[in-house]
């Protein structure tokens, strides 16, 4: 049984965790079409010292980040796919 206080921490947890679809699993040749038909800019962030750096995609609205190019397109889709079904 859960008392007051941690039924409430999990309801703000909640609130404030962001959703992420689970990314897409997209070939070579889907990617680039993706790209070169969402994709307003595609920017690589270099590492640094507080950060291990990656790609910084922004497509219709959508803002998508990860470590390579791939996994951003392919969480960028499944956002644009949640977002428009």
């Amino acid at each position: 049984m859960m008392g007051n206080g941690v039924g409430r921490w999990m309801n703000w947890m909640a609130a404030w965790t962001e959703h992420c679809p689970a990314p897409l699993d997209l070939s070579d040749s889907e990617i680039l079409d993706w790209l070169s038909e969402y994709c307003d800019q595609a920017v690589y962030n270099h590492p640094t010292s507080q950060s291990c750096g990656g790609f910084t995609l922004y497509c219709d609205e959508i803002r998508s980040s990860a470590s390579t190019l791939r996994e951003a397109v392919c969480l960028a889709a499944a956002k644009w796919r949640e977002a428009n079904d």
